[in-house]
């Protein structure tokens, strides 16, 4: 814990500029009022799931987070790496694989072929759709990596657990407090298949447990590619400038979840990103979100 605390204190010091983090907190609540006002993406880019114009619009969403606030930091810092090609081939590719990822239209459609059942069918159509992040963000990467610079997704660096669980048994607490929030208490849990087993066939317990299995391995992705692409893996052509720019599409990932969690996404987002810049290592925050999710999934149930 002390050795997170040192590594904020620090950057924090290092890094912080007055201008260009209200200029960004000023952008990021700028885009968190116009997507929480129109409902922008449940309502506006997210329908319907067929529609392949998903995947630009999510790409021009991402865009506009990013390169927003690169653009931001670059007025006051003036970046080298802004005329470095090899920097926009490789910010591109990343944007790229997130909106595929997050706008792929055909899903449902795939579901849809094997299974009559809609209740069935939306248990598989979002089990599925959490493990499509292996496709889409897992393999594209891992190739990358290693044809481009090796390990540079914090994947083999050592790390030590117990400083990781210290602080998520600090956190649940709050993840208790969290659930009773209203917009939280309705959108968690997000396994609302309770029907699903009845009508397979199988064990209460399985379809849980398939799905919460597959819930976990997106968190995976979220970490490998928000902490080990997009701060790791940028920060050898952008330095400690790959943090914010990174907090900010990660914000904006986070739109089609309450307002709460929003929020917090800054937050929390800032922390991990900080933790793995220094440490150069995903493995901690992957234990993390993934406590934290499940923790929030199982306070739900007890909730309800």
């Amino acid at each position: 814990m002390k050795k997170f605390v040192k590594l904020l204190v620090d950057h924090v010091k290092e890094d912080f500029h007055a201008a260009i983090y209200l200029s960004v907190a000023l952008f990021i609540t700028i885009g968190l009022v116009i997507n929480f006002s129109i409902d922008l993406e449940n309502t506006h880019i997210d329908r319907p799931l067929n529609n392949p114009l998903r995947i630009v619009w999510y790409f021009l969403l991402y865009s506009l987070a990013y390169y927003g606030t690169v653009f931001i930091i670059h007025y006051f810092r003036k970046l080298r790496f802004i005329s470095d090609v090899t920097f926009w081939k490789v910010s591109l590719f990343g944007i790229g694989v997130l909106s595929l990822h997050r706008g792929f239209p055909y899903a449902y459609t795939i579901v849809r072929l094997f299974i009559d059942d809609y209740n069935v069918a939306s248990w598989m159509y979002h089990t599925f759709s959490n493990l499509t992040c292996i496709v889409f963000i897992t393999l594209p990467l891992l190739f990358y990596a290693r044809t481009r610079y090796q390990d540079r997704l914090g994947l083999n660096s050592a790390f030590t657990v117990k400083p990781y669980l210290l602080l998520l048994v600090l956190i649940i607490p709050l993840i208790a407090v969290a659930a009773f929030e209203k917009g939280l208490g309705t959108y968690y849990p997000t396994y609302k298949f309770q029907e699903v087993a009845a009508l397979i066939g199988w064990d209460s317990w399985i379809p849980v447990a398939v799905y919460e299995t597959a819930y976990a391995v997106d968190f995976f992705n979220v970490e490998l590619f928000f902490r080990g692409f997009l701060v790791i893996g940028l920060s050898h052509l952008m330095g400690k400038e790959a943090l914010l720019p990174m907090v900010a599409t990660y914000c904006f990932l986070h739109f089609g979840k309450p307002l709460g969690e929003a929020i917090s996404s800054v937050f929390g987002g800032y922390l991990l990103g900080v933790i793995s810049l220094y440490t150069r290592n995903i493995w901690g925050g992957v234990i993390l979100h993934i406590g934290i999710a499940w923790t929030m999934e199982i306070a739900a149930y007890a909730f309800k």
